[in-house]
């Protein structure tokens, strides 16, 4: 009943929905905005509204099932979003702007140079061997961004913070950790790395309604649950990511570990671009892909819903991203290839993200289509772009045959980039409770220098921090992948990435959409949600 009742506000975020994906998909090709922030929300007042977001808020109380909380709280998730849109669209649309406008003067005669695109030197940066080169290229960035976005990202802040302060759960801080909830339970006991096997991975017995409603845990007990977590992580992986990860840093920039070292360029330079690059060349990305799902029997293009896209534009950003326009029917993967092990990664994460929304049936409910737990669409991204991590799926698939040193940097760059989902996750709910100011800032480049061992430039740091806590469901997709990778071996063996006897169980995960938690998914791979399956899984790949 619960469900009928918001039929038109269902119906109208949906539209929101769409719309925002042309967005999506135009920032994606680095092509013309077919429309604007403020239009949109010019045409959906419904969803945008005060009035709808307390309508949702109110009836997720009631739910009587799992599958209806777990809707209810996607589709509540997404109008306190549109919420904040309605609050500040001018800002919200000079956000996107800002990439594309060219305001980044690099060192050179500005007659022959020009301004460029900050979307474009941040592609660019990454690749660029000189490090006094990639320094400049920064430093640019860093003025162009404090002389341009430091208002209109307040702005989009205070606007987030006084949608949240709509949800009544308590500071604005207390509201964004709820978002989350359904998807963590902070009275589970802490998950080994090493899970039960369950009968299978497609759906069993749903959880309890009341692990799925938000209702019984005060407010500070979940914020502490999520502070804790994110600590307890940094904690656990700070002598590694120190040792082996300053080694090797410092091997592939010749800088040392930060304080004082490093810098934001160096890190992003040992991402995208370590001395073995040239192992993944960009002309083998879709080969490398197309190699392994015929060994797993996958069907990339999901009868022809998803599509792939590799026109390259000036105004593209780097990498790989899937956006879903009219899910389950019409997918995009728009890649701009590139060299490296990242840029193969961020592939595989598209095809995950991808087959997520291209799985469940056309007459699913409207949240199962577009919405979901912030952490599963990047688990399902997690899940597959994991497997550069496996020295045997390397050779077979990638053709690449590293050394051992070189299969630890890449464990040890998917170890900083979790660390730095921590520590993006800690830096948010700071700059929540005390404003987006120069004290937050401060306080997450510290966080920033401990967790990826590089500075960055105050300019940037705001950048990086998200009031609704993107980066913790970053991070607790990248656990919860981590454990159905456990889960997937135990069932299948080592290989199970080219057993076609496990495509069944991954087209089981597919084919719900956003239905499911994260919870229920670690409760039929057999846990409880916890980051030490991901902590395990990086301390293996290191040794």
């Amino acid at each position: 009943m619960a469900l009928r009742e918001l039929m038109d506000l269902r119906r109208d975020a949906a539209e929101m929905c769409a719309d925002l994906a042309r967005i999506e998909l135009a920032f994606a090709r680095g092509t013309p905005f077919p429309l604007t922030v403020p239009q949109v929300v010019s045409a959906h007042r419904l969803a945008c509204s005060r009035d709808g977001l307390a309508q949702a808020r109110e009836t997720l109380p009631s739910a009587k099932s799992p599958g209806r909380a777990a809707r209810l709280a996607s589709l509540r998730d997404f109008l306190v979003r549109a919420r904040a849109l309605e609050l500040e669209p001018g800002a919200a649309q000079e956000a996107l702007e800002i990439w594309r406008r060219p305001s980044v003067r690099l060192s050179g005669d500005p007659g022959l140079h020009g301004a460029l695109p900050p979307i474009a030197v941040e592609r660019d940066l990454p690749f660029v061997r000189e490090r006094e080169k990639r320094a400049d290229m920064e430093s640019a960035l860093a003025a162009a961004e404090r002389a341009a976005s430091a208002g209109v990202r307040t702005a989009l802040w205070e606007a987030a913070q006084a949608a949240l302060s709509e949800l009544e759960r308590g500071d604005p801080a207390d509201a964004a950790v709820a978002l989350h909830e359904r998807g963590w339970s902070p009275k589970s006991p802490p998950e080994t790395s090493q899970p039960a096997a369950p009968a299978a991975l497609p759906p069993r017995a749903a959880p309890a309604p009341s692990s799925l409603v938000p209702a019984a845990a005060p407010p500070a007990l979940e914020q502490d649950a999520v502070t804790s977590a994110c600590n307890r992580f940094l904690r656990d992986t700070d002598a590694l990511a120190r040792d082996l990860g300053g080694w090797l840093i410092e091997r592939h920039t010749g800088a040392r570990a930060a304080p004082g070292g490093a810098e934001r360029h160096d890190l992003l330079h040992f991402l995208h671009a370590p001395r073995f690059a040239a192992a993944f060349p960009r002309g083998e990305l879709l080969r490398t892909v197309r190699r392994w799902a015929a060994m797993l029997r996958l069907d990339l293009g999901a009868g022809g819903s998803v599509s792939l896209e590799e026109d390259q534009r000036p105004l593209q950003p780097g990498g790989s991203r899937a956006v879903a326009v009219d899910p389950p029917h019409e997918v995009h993967i728009i890649l701009r290839p590139a060299e490296g092990p990242r840029a193969l990664a961020t592939l595989l994460a598209s095809v995950g993200r991808a087959q997520l929304r291209a799985g469940p049936p056309p007459d699913a409910p409207p949240e199962d289509l577009w919405l979901g737990d912030a952490a599963l669409e990047p688990a399902c991204g997690a899940l597959l772009s994991g497997l550069v991590l496996d020295a045997t799926w390397l050779r077979r698939c990638a053709q690449a045959d590293l050394p051992r040193d070189d299969e630890r940097a890449l464990a040890v760059a998917a170890l900083l980039a979790a660390r730095l989902d921590a520590a993006r996750a800690l830096g948010s709910l700071q700059a929540l409770r005390e404003g987006l100011g120069a004290r937050a800032e401060q306080a997450y480049r510290e966080l920033h220098a401990r967790a990826a061992l590089a500075d960055v430039p105050a300019a940037l740091a705001g950048r990086d921090l998200d009031p609704w806590l993107g980066p913790w469901g970053d991070l607790r997709g990248r656990a919860l992948a981590a454990h159905l990778r456990d889960f997937l071996r135990e069932r299948f063996d080592d290989d199970w990435w080219r057993n076609p006897r496990a495509l069944p169980a991954l087209q089981g995960l597919w084919a719900r959409g956003g239905r499911p938690t994260a919870v229920e998914l670690w409760a039929e791979a057999g846990g409880t949600p916890s980051l030490q399956p991901l902590n395990a899984e990086l301390s293996r790949a290191c040794a």
